[in-house]
């Protein structure tokens, strides 16, 4: 994915924000290139293949071998050009982005008021709805950029559409007014079909990732799966057109930097519930996501929606005053997303690892500094949890860390200390619930919970089938949720039916597991579940069943292994790699 190189200058634009020069750049490093601060916000360039190269290189668009399009022409350009002399510091870009968006606010009560004669819904469904979008639904994968968002909404620009709206406000619906919702995405559908001729990409691409996530919380597979399919391929194509339209200004760039962590952590929170190799691979960038946008960050998060509706379990007002974080905790789910790409690819594709014991201690090591780096604001420590739950979204970060060490440990749980590992980390998901549903319950929980607990369970079935108490407590949490949280995310059901019919089999007879643990047969006799629920579950058979039995498997190397340890049952692969205590 790709944009022509990228020069700010201070020219005002009608976003109040800095403009980006289109010039080309070649021959020369984007690091050779110096601002003030020795920074540039953006220094992008085409190599001779019509690949971007920068450092903050997009992902390629266009290939040498296309017969469709031919690599951009380039021009050169020098590093002394007047446009890189008077390129702004990050922190000059930084603060036209804070103060537009705090400026923007001004502009929303009349924004929503405009939007019911541009969309036909209420205006009081609006007024309801789209504060629930930003309090529950926003704050995880950011996909739209609220600022624009709402200006633009106001004044008819180009980071609004009908058809964004429409899909925005029917996924806050599933929390609020259900028969609206099926009354949305009905209209959604219908719109899509105009949306997609559109010469503006952006709301598009952003109303289909919400569509996904909307159909998948509803059960509809195969529809999330193309929507984010389409939303990945339509961002990945118009990246080739962005020359066409012009200088980008400092907000241009934002909102696509936003959009491209965005599609590229949705596209790691979907590929493992649906047990499908993860589509986008490549990062966005070379650096970590940074967003200079940062207003966001210290705006107080209040369940209250407003005043639409209260999300918490407390009484009005004695939720405390809570920092939202949004900005860096987005970036981090981003960082830990790139960790869980490498798990997923050597050791659930059907490819594997070349080395197994380098994979694993590389990703460990790495997976333990990502922990260590995170703000304090953004760690919930199990063994010292706070009385009141932190924002949802918060909440969900560190689930999905623990999630992660489970997905990194379970293809060996026949070795003690990989099966501890994931004990320890689903021990951690169940506390981690318990302080959720005090505070929040589990009505509202998202698929995204919904994962990191099918997953902490998972690895906790055998130990329940053999009678741990302790165990079986925990599990009571997890079926607890599920069941609970059904109730707005019917996809939940398929989770629940696997553990459920799991627990109730007979395959594994309780004494003869305790004596061959007692005879030091370590657990080479357990099985977890199936790391991804949705893969093994047919609706129409409403049982469980494995794509590899019977018939051609048409789309093998695109799903992902359910049972990863059945290609690792041979430990000595893997040599002695313990972990500490």
């Amino acid at each position: 994915m790709g944009f022509p190189s990228a020069s700010l200058a201070e020219v005002s634009s009608p976003r109040g924000a800095a403009v980006v020069d289109n010039s080309l750049e070649t021959g020369s490093s984007p690091s050779s290139v110096s601002s003030p601060e020795g920074k540039l916000l953006s220094d992008l360039s085409l190599d001779e293949n019509g690949k971007a190269c920068s450092a903050l290189r997009y992902l390629c668009f266009y290939e040498p071998t296309s017969a469709v399009h031919a690599p951009p022409a380039l021009e050169q350009q020098s590093t002394s050009s007047p446009a890189y002399d008077m390129q702004p510091s990050k922190s000059d870009v930084r603060s036209l982005l804070t103060s537009s968006a705090l400026e923007s606010r001004a502009w929303e009560d009349f924004a929503l008021a405009n939007a019911t004669l541009q969309s036909s819904i209420p205006q009081h469904s609006i007024s309801r709805l789209v504060p629930i979008h930003w309090t529950s639904i926003a704050p995880m994968f950011m996909w739209v950029y609220r600022p624009a968002f709402m200006r633009d909404m106001a004044i008819g620009g180009p980071y609004y559409s009908p058809f964004l709206l429409t899909v925005l406000c029917a996924h806050a619906a599933r929390f609020d007014e259900g028969k609206l919702s099926e009354v949305l995405i009905s209209r959604a559908r219908l719109l899509l079909g105009n949306e997609i001729h559109q010469q503006s990409p952006i709301p598009t691409v952003q109303a289909l990732l919400q569509l996904s996530a909307r159909d998948l919380a509803y059960g509809s597979i195969s529809q999330a799966w193309f929507y984010s399919g389409m939303a990945f391929r339509m961002l990945h194509h118009s990246a080739g057109k962005i020359a066409s339209f012009g200088d980008l200004s400092a907000e241009d760039i934002e909102i696509r930097r936003r959009l491209f962590w965005s599609c590229y952590f949705r596209g790691k929170a979907i590929s493992p519930y649906l047990g499908r190799m993860p589509v986008l691979q490549d990062l966005p960038f070379d650096q970590p996501p940074e967003l200079l946008d940062d207003s966001a960050e210290y705006e107080e998060w209040s369940p209250y929606c407003g005043g639409a509706m209260n999300l918490s379990r407390l009484p009005i007002t004695e939720y405390p005053p809570m920092k939202s974080h949004l900005v860096s905790c987005f970036e981090n789910s981003c960082k830990l997303a790139v960790i869980i790409n490498d798990i997923i690819i050597p050791l659930y594709s059907r490819r594997g690892a070349p080395n197994v014991d380098d994979t694993l201690s590389g990703i460990r090591h790495r997976l333990n500094n990502r922990r260590e780096e995170s703000p304090p604001h953004l760690k919930c420590a199990p063994e010292n949890l706070p009385d009141i739950c932190p924002p949802p979204h918060i909440l969900t970060q560190n689930l999905l860390y623990y999630t992660t060490i489970i997905l990194l440990h379970r293809p060996f749980y026949s070795t003690l200390a990989h099966h501890n590992a994931c004990r320890r980390a689903s021990d951690s998901v169940e506390k981690l619930l318990l302080l959720l549903e005090k505070t929040f319950g589990f009505v509202r929980i998202t698929y995204l919970m919904a994962y990191c607990i099918y997953t902490a369970a998972s690895v906790m079935t055998q130990d329940v089938k053999t009678g741990y108490v302790e165990a079986t407590l925990k599990m009571q949490t997890f079926l607890r949720a599920l069941r609970q949280g059904g109730i707005t995310c019917p996809v939940l059901q398929h989770s629940l039916n696997i553990i459920t019919r799991s627990l109730e089999s007979d395959a594994v007879n309780m004494a003869s597991c305790r004596a061959n643990s007692a005879a030091g047969d370590g657990f080479t006799s357990r099985n977890y579940l199936p790391a991804f629920p949705v893969l093994y579950w047919d609706p129409d058979v409403d049982d469980l069943r494995d794509t590899n039995q019977g018939g051609m498997d048409l789309d093998g190397l695109s799903f992902l292994e359910s049972f990863p340890e059945n290609y690792f049952e041979n430990m000595s692969m893997i040599g002695e790699w313990h972990l500490p205590p």
